[in-house]
């Protein structure tokens, strides 16, 4: 006689177990009581076999249209983000460099986002001059220097200018000079006459990128600053802060290397060489600046405002009235246009 089935455990979709007896009896000798254990037994079974075979199906439809089931957590769809949503978080915080490194280590797609904001800007000589330029090594080693857009070189009074041609050696220039994607350049108390006649070669891979220069207190003579600013052709902006009363006279190369015309703004601060525009504007062919100011630099305004007449949109004065020791500024913008 067969048993019937020992589980019936529908929602686990357990297979039901018989027992079957080594010994069948004849078919003639069952009676008809067990014939109809036979019939209902038969009949579980091929419940069960329909019922595993729809689950079966429907997980592999669940797959194919990568549906999650009805069961799974929510928590799973939110560790990723589509890549324009995580850009937009990431584009808030790109001032917190502190931030955006934390960000860095939360996943790989967050990591790739993040690494072009924290490598944006190089510093080079803050905090320890004398590592003069280490940084580049390691830059290089991580294959970070194409993401470097900005690039700041820094000098503390007191400490010893490590920023001279002798200081780059021969794989410091080969670093220096794989900088394809930079397109502003700050440089601090640049003594640019010590770079003469070969200031190309320290300078020169910034030609095609550079847009936009800021100079505290160059050490050169005015030609050789005319000379420093036609290398790079591409330039819209020039920002000049001061002058180094201890500027060396070497010679002046006669012939520009390209002949830009900057057409951005021009930000003069303590400036009085009328020699370089005047040097810069004939090599050059002219200015195109629309904005400029001008601060305690008027001696330059009469050379500067006649080769910009035509482009010039904004202009502002600052000047100080050493007789009564106060400052005034004056926007002309309205004037002009």
């Amino acid at each position: 006689m067969i048993t019937p089935p020992t589980t019936t455990d529908v929602d686990r979709t357990r297979i039901p177990i018989f027992s079957i007896p080594s010994k069948v009896p004849p078919l003639a000798l069952v009676n008809g009581s067990d014939i109809h254990a036979i019939c209902v037994v038969g009949a579980n079974l091929s419940f069960h076999v329909v019922k595993i075979w729809y689950r079966s199906k429907a997980k592999v439809d669940r797959l194919l249209r990568n549906i999650p089931p009805a069961g799974c957590s929510a928590r799973n769809n939110t560790r990723h983000l589509p890549y324009e949503i995580a850009e937009m978080i990431i584009t808030h915080l790109i001032h917190d460099i502190r931030t955006l490194k934390a960000c860095s280590l939360t996943c790989r797609s967050w990591y790739t986002i993040t690494v072009p904001h924290i490598h944006h800007t190089l510093i080079l000589g803050r905090g320890c001059p004398h590592s003069g330029l280490k940084p580049l090594f390691n830059l290089h080693g991580l294959g970070l220097i194409p993401l470097v857009q900005e690039i700041r070189v820094e000098r503390l009074r007191g400490v010893g200018n490590w920023f001279l041609p002798q200081g780059f050696g021969r794989h410091g220039l080969r670093y220096f000079s794989a900088f394809a994607n930079v397109h502003t350049l700050g440089l601090q108390r640049l003594e640019i006459c010590r770079f003469f006649p070969r200031i190309g070669r320290y300078f020169g891979q910034f030609s095609p990128t550079l847009r936009s220069i800021v100079l505290l207190e160059p050490r050169c003579t005015p030609q050789q600053l005319s000379q420093f600013l036609s290398l790079f052709s591409n330039l819209d902006d020039i920002k000049i802060w001061g002058l180094s009363p201890f500027a060396p006279v070497h010679g002046v190369m006669p012939v520009p290397f390209s002949k830009p015309k900057p057409g951005g703004l021009l930000a003069l601060g303590g400036f009085r060489w009328v020699e370089t525009w005047t040097h810069f504007i004939a090599s050059c062919g002219g200015l195109q600046f629309r904005r400029m100011g001008l601060s305690t630099s008027v001696s330059c305004a009469p050379v500067l405002l006649e080769a910009c007449a035509n482009t010039l949109e904004t202009l502002r004065f600052n000047t100080i009235d050493r007789s009564q020791g106060k400052s005034f500024c004056m926007d002309l913008s309205a004037g002009l246009s």
